[in-house]
């Protein structure tokens, strides 16, 4: 019910998104906060602190941070499947558990596994239509996978954290920024790669926290399987001062043909040299929502392809933060696709603060608009 409910919810934005008119503010107008005990955070609204005033782990629990994902903030209900609260403690997967050792996992379709602790080089898993509550994924196997998936048609994971085994926090990250500002992150050989889908399985990813890590290359959808990214995490990427990884947020996915994807109100943040939305092949990226999100750092922070061929892209209410140094631009080649190819770009706002690590904006260009097509702000919203 719940997961219907979110599908529901994200649709709903794509769809007032395109009755929008240019200039008007819709996310930046709205607050999400900490909901109370038994109701949905995703449906949950207060006007303490808006998409422009708030940043992660600043106290307002606007943004996705520390405060409301992994497996320590699992609520009563979570995703309306009648579990518990977390209790306080994980239960380990199996004894003797170590980082130095894989793990094989096999469930019966359609179970749900819930507070449980999972060590291991890389965990495998097998089992369709798997949903993880409130459970800890930690290893290393910085030229590996941290879990691998394998199911035909979907997995979902649920206030999970996945992290390195070797850390309780991300290095330079005091639990006061989104993301660390200073290199180097999680060593590579204390980190790892991956969280990949082996099969054709999509996932749902709500309210996890995920770092130390180079991406997360899972399958973006299928017509009638969208994948569906709510409220996550993702931040701190490892080893960003030897560029050892291809750092990326959502991705890699380089075969392109990708899609459909629900990517709404997730904070995706850190030092790196890619994407923080890494689709970067060469085919036809079709109906990818990208909204109401929190994006800074990385090289450019969205890739739509390498060619612009995207079609049907939603990209709207989105904060492209200059909290964390970016190397290069926005929006990679300025390939979106455009309103000829069913595409809609509005409502999307840069948050500059003095100080701040992105030297290309100054405080000037707070709340001004972010266009997909050039590197500056703009004072009213692109219309294509």
């Amino acid at each position: 019910m719940h997961q219907a409910r979110t599908l529901l919810f994200a649709q709903l934005f794509v769809a007032l998104a395109f009755a929008q008119a240019p200039g008007v503010s819709f996310a930046a107008d709205h607050a999400k906060t900490s909901a109370p005990a038994g109701t949905d955070p995703l449906l949950h609204y207060a006007t303490a602190a808006t998409a422009l005033t708030a940043r992660p782990n600043d106290g307002s629990g606007y943004w996705p941070d520390f405060s409301n994902t992994g497996y320590v903030n699992t609520p009563a209900n979570a995703g309306g499947l009648g579990l518990g609260a977390y209790p306080g403690h994980l239960t380990d997967y199996a004894a003797n558990m170590s980082a130095s050792k894989p793990i094989i996992v096999t469930y019966p379709d359609h179970s749900i596994i819930s507070f449980t602790r999972f060590l291991a080089l890389k965990v495998v898993i097998y089992g369709d239509d798997l949903t993880f509550v409130g459970c800890l994924f930690e290893g290393k196997d910085p030229n590996d996978n941290l879990v691998q998936i394998y199911a035909p048609t979907k997995v979902t994971f649920r206030y999970s954290t996945f992290k390195p085994s070797a850390y309780a926090m991300p290095p330079g990250n005091d639990g006061t920024v989104s993301s660390s500002h200073t290199t180097p992150g999680t060593p590579f050989k204390q980190s790892w790669q991956l969280v990949t889908t082996m099969d054709e399985a999509v996932a749902t990813m709500d309210h996890n926290d995920i770092w130390g890590n180079a991406g997360l290359e899972m399958t973006t959808g299928f017509p009638d399987r969208p994948s569906v990214w709510t409220n996550n995490y993702i931040h701190d990427a490892a080893d960003t001062s030897h560029n050892v990884y291809h750092h990326d947020g959502i991705g890699p996915q380089s075969e392109g043909d990708g899609g459909p994807m629900i990517i709404d109100h997730n904070t995706i943040a850190s030092l790196g040299n890619t994407n923080a939305l890494a689709l970067q092949g060469d085919g036809v990226y079709d109906r990818i929502s990208f909204t109401n999100n929190y994006v800074s750092g990385y090289g450019y922070a969205l890739s739509f392809g390498v060619k612009n061929n995207a079609t049907n892209l939603t990209v709207t209410g989105n904060v492209f933060s200059a909290e964390l140094k970016e190397l290069w631009g926005p929006v990679y080649g300025g390939l979106w696709g455009g309103m000829a190819q069913g595409s809609i770009w509005r409502n999307n706002i840069y948050q500059v603060r003095l100080g701040d690590g992105n030297t290309s904006f100054a405080p000037s260009d707070n709340g001004r608009y972010w266009w997909p097509t050039d590197d500056v702000s703009h004072a009213e919203d692109y219309a294509d």
